[in-house]
């Protein structure tokens, strides 16, 4: 009896952490939400749209090749994390994820300036001696990836909340003093951005207090664990994660000016709180998914609803929210609104499923789910942003989301039946 009780209790225990992981999740990200909203105004509104699209346009361009030279090991030193077999060696694993993302850094670094070279050749406006200038500070971008995969693989969701919400609140701060002293520019920005981003890393990784001993040897274990998940995971990306980055890059090609990535770019701005929802409770359970058989009803029913009510509410007050906010500067941003929710939604429940599989260590399975989307993203962008412009960039997201969500939903229905059939033979 004692020892049912001690379970019992143990299990209610886990319980509530669990549920106040996700409310501190949720809470951050929704705080995250506004301040978001916020640092958008003020740089949509002292930019201007064609400034703004330029913003956006770097932002693209170094979020696409962040994820060319990841080469999966984030994903796979965050995998080991989640494997309790590991917790002995947790801080020296991190410690060496921290000397593997500063070599990351520099092959980053070095792809920007490559680019910058060669920038004007192919896009309507040069932006060389931007991205020369930012090429220094770029440097951290990298561990974005590597510290959102080691804080979820070791549960720490209250870092990966502070992670997540504390570096826009600086921001935030610094475009304010920038616009007092009538600073603002897209470097200034763009370098604000990247320098608070740059503080809150190395806070972070002081409070992680990682050991920086068997290098070899750890470093060994997250290349072999990448031979076996993380390449897969990486392969996948290259064509799913990275072409939604190239959107807005082969809509920079297709136009005059980069407006129109603007108010593509301003669309995926204010409906990203809508792949969040589906994020967290995946994100929070990333741990626990690694011991379960399949994802508790009870959640998906959730996240479903609050998905859903998230939806309705952008589709009555798109129009009004951007003429408050952004002005009627970016009325034409609206329709794209509309289109890019609804593909947020099912971008948000495609990630739900792969957090599962993840924490499973099915990296074919994610390559291949990434890899579907990967192939719509580029139909899409190739064959419908020349003639649609804007709105086919839009389009693309939304089937794109669609495939993303049916390819995981189906691979999760095969694996989980697959347990269940080992389990009735044993």
């Amino acid at each position: 009896m004692k020892r049912i009780k001690i379970k019992t209790f143990i299990t209610n225990l886990f319980k509530k952490k669990k549920i106040k992981q996700i409310s501190v999740l949720y809470s951050s990200t929704i705080i995250g939400i506004f301040i978001g909203l916020f640092t958008s105004v003020i740089t949509t509104r002292f930019l201007g749209p064609e400034n703004y699209g330029d913003y956006k346009f770097i932002h693209s361009v170094y979020s696409f090749f962040s994820l060319i030279i990841s080469f999966g090991l984030s994903v796979s030193a965050g995998r080991l994390l989640a494997d309790k077999s590991n917790q002995k060696i947790r801080k020296e694993l991190i410690g060496s994820s921290i000397i593997i993302t500063s070599v990351l850094g520099i092959l980053f670094l070095l792809s920007i300036i490559i680019f910058a070279y060669f920038q004007s050749y192919f896009f309507p406006k040069d932006l060389k001696h931007v991205f020369i200038l930012l090429a220094p500070l770029m440097f951290i971008i990298p561990f974005k990836m590597s510290f959102e995969y080691l804080f979820q693989g070791d549960n720490k969701i209250y870092q990966l909340a502070i992670f997540r919400q504390v570096p826009p609140v600086l921001y935030v701060l610094s475009l304010l003093m920038l616009n007092k002293f009538d600073y603002l520019s897209v470097v200034s920005a763009t370098s604000a951005e990247l320098i608070t981003f740059s503080v809150i890393v190395i806070l972070l990784s002081i409070q992680m207090k990682p050991k920086f001993i068997k290098i070899k040897e750890n470093v060994k274990i997250i290349l072999n664990e990448n031979k076996t998940y993380g390449l897969h995971v990486y392969a996948g990306s290259l064509i799913g994660v990275a072409s939604t980055h190239f959107g807005p890059i082969i809509l920079s090609y297709f136009s005059d000016t980069n407006i129109d990535v603007g108010y593509y770019s301003l669309a995926n701005v204010v409906t990203i709180p809508l792949i969040m929802i589906p994020n967290i409770v995946g994100t929070t359970m990333f741990k626990e998914f690694a011991s379960r058989k399949s994802i508790p009803l009870k959640a998906t029913r959730a996240t479903i609803g609050m998905s859903v009510l998230s939806l309705v509410g952008y589709i009555l007050f798109a129009k009004s929210m951007v003429l408050i906010l952004y002005s009627e500067k970016y009325i034409e941003a609206v329709p794209l609104i509309y289109i890019v929710a609804l593909g947020q939604i099912f971008h948000g429940f495609g990630n739900y499923y792969n957090r599962f599989l993840g924490a499973h260590g099915q990296g074919k399975i994610l390559r291949n789910g990434a890899m579907y989307v990967g192939i719509a993203n580029l139909l899409g962008f190739v064959f419908l942003i020349p003639i649609l412009g804007a709105y086919g960039a839009a389009l693309t997201q939304l089937f794109s989301g669609f495939v993303f969500t049916l390819s995981l939903y189906t691979y999760y229905r095969i694996y989980i039946n697959k347990i269940k059939s080992e389990n009735f033979e044993e």
